[in-house]
């Protein structure tokens, strides 16, 4: 196979054999990113992995990048134990099957949480240590707006509002958003506070089995398409509104806090008129 044949790989067009796997191979290259690799690690260690051993100068041909930076690309790989250089003249690169390589990602990430996780309480209170020397003014107590982007951020700002929550927890969201919370423990905590928890989900086509698990008095189904609208309300004083949900096309979902007393009301009015509007689950 020449070198414009395993160029194929990533670079097809659709009445070429490759062009099938295009999909596929994007996803794996976006799902490696998530795990920390850049655009340029991903794209060398599939090319690695699917083309077998091969030199820096051939992997800078294959991929068409920078003879320099494929060096810099491979030694980075191999530092994060996903390469293997082989005693060869000149040296040549291997990559590590995809389910090690996998497990190796998480590990190194599970190390990093850990070592963080450490420093929580030093730098808190080296952080108490230093004088807070703002004035307290009206402007200081004005409401105030947080733009979150990814899920982690999204998650945490929705565990802060379940734990402090002390009346209801309403969300508004479809099936993909409502799945999404679920697989990210979200409902877990839910169950461990005494707030209320009251769930609008729109549209409903069929019902997944997960949905079996919840309190069906505190389910309503909307049969009006708001697949793109999801929001969560916490005890009237606080709001999450998705601007990009689960269904959005894109990966990159962000969401808008606030507690905005105006946005707040706008956001309750329109959940218990859905609420009002919907049916329950069966």
């Amino acid at each position: 196979m020449t070198i414009n044949e395993q160029l194929n790989l990533f670079d097809n067009e659709s009445d070429t054999a490759m062009y099938k796997h295009k999909i596929t191979l994007e996803k794996i290259k976006n799902e490696l990113i998530d795990f920390g690799l850049t655009k340029s690690q991903a794209k060398v260690f599939i090319y690695l992995g699917k083309y077998g051993a091969k030199t820096a100068t051939e992997v800078s041909k294959a991929l068409q990048l920078p003879r320099t930076e494929t060096y810099h690309l491979v030694n980075s790989l191999q530092s994060l134990g996903l390469v293997v250089a082989e005693l060869s003249h000149p040296t040549k690169y291997t990559a590590m099957d995809m389910k090690t390589a996998i497990t190796t990602l998480v590990k190194q990430e599970q190390e990093r949480i850990d070592t963080l996780a450490t420093k929580e309480d030093s730098i808190s209170e080296l952080w108490k240590g230093i004088p807070f020397f703002a004035v307290e003014t009206d402007e200081s107590k004005s409401e105030k707006m947080q733009l979150l982007h990814g899920s982690g951020p999204i998650t945490n700002k929705i565990k802060d509002m379940i734990d402090s929550s002390v009346e209801s927890f309403r969300i508004f969201g479809s099936v993909a958003d409502i799945l999404r919370m679920y697989h990210s423990d979200i409902f877990d905590w839910t169950a461990k506070s005494s707030s209320e928890l009251k769930m609008v989900i729109s549209p409903l086509t069929s019902t997944p089995e997960f949905l079996s698990e919840f309190n069906k008095n505190g389910i309503k189904i909307l049969s009006t398409d708001s697949e793109k609208k999801c929001f969560i309300i916490k005890d009237s004083k606080e709001v999450l509104i998705f601007m990009r949900n689960a269904n959005h096309p894109t990966r990159q979902i962000f969401a808008w806090w606030s507690d905005s007393e105006a946005l707040i009301d706008m956001m309750s009015s329109l959940f218990e008129l859905s609420w009002e509007k919907g049916e329950g689950l069966y």
